[in-house]
């Protein structure tokens, strides 16, 4: 498969999501996702936070914005750009786990009105390509656009599996939203 191909395809499914339902629902699923792919990397201390992000994120689908959720993701977006710029500073600082933690803040700054909304639909494909890849070869990082992996490899399955949830999330139909009954009967009790 081309990983150009796949990505792009899986993240404008995303972007053609409703943003206050199916794509918030998509979201918090492939958060969920990413917290599994990174897990050997992330900080304890930043374990809350991404629970206090897909809370906000699941309230807001279900209830809606409220007057409340704006400020709330506001404190979240500060406290993941803390979070943020603290891991920028440390040598070695993994690209993909930026990406990863970059998605959740961008989820943040979107309920919280401080960036477009689908803003975090790149993030969370760039942190899915990431953490696939070897980040510790010296020597500049260059994109190739017609880069192939094989289909059974890691990095396709899970590029493959983020466009399994967008296709699936945008086929349903509500009212119900609520991402832990849509991921079961995407994922089963896996």
């Amino acid at each position: 498969m081309r990983v150009k191909d796949v990505k792009h395809s899986a993240y404008f499914r995303l972007k053609a999501l409703p943003w206050h339902t199916s794509y918030l629902a998509a979201m918090w699923i492939l958060c969920g996702e990413l917290q599994s792919l990174y897990a050997d990397w992330i900080d304890a201390d930043e374990i809350p936070l991404m629970t206090s992000t897909m809370d906000l994120v699941r309230e807001v689908i279900t209830l809606g914005e409220s007057l409340q959720a704006g400020p709330r993701a506001a404190e979240l977006t500060e406290a993941w750009g803390e979070v943020i710029a603290a891991r920028e500073d440390q040598e070695g600082s993994d690209p993909g786990l930026l990406n990863a933690l970059a998605t959740f803040e961008a989820l943040a700054q979107e309920i919280a009105g401080l960036s477009g909304k689908h803003d975090a639909a790149n993030w969370a494909m760039n942190a899915a390509e990431g953490r696939w890849r070897d980040w510790d070869q010296p020597g500049p990082i260059l994109v190739d656009r017609d880069e192939e992996v094989d289909d059974s490899s890691p990095m396709a399955q899970t590029l493959e599996l983020f466009g399994r949830v967008a296709s699936e999330v945008s086929a349903m139909q509500g009212p119900d939203w609520n991402p832990v009954r849509i991921r079961t009967q995407i994922f089963g009790q896996r």
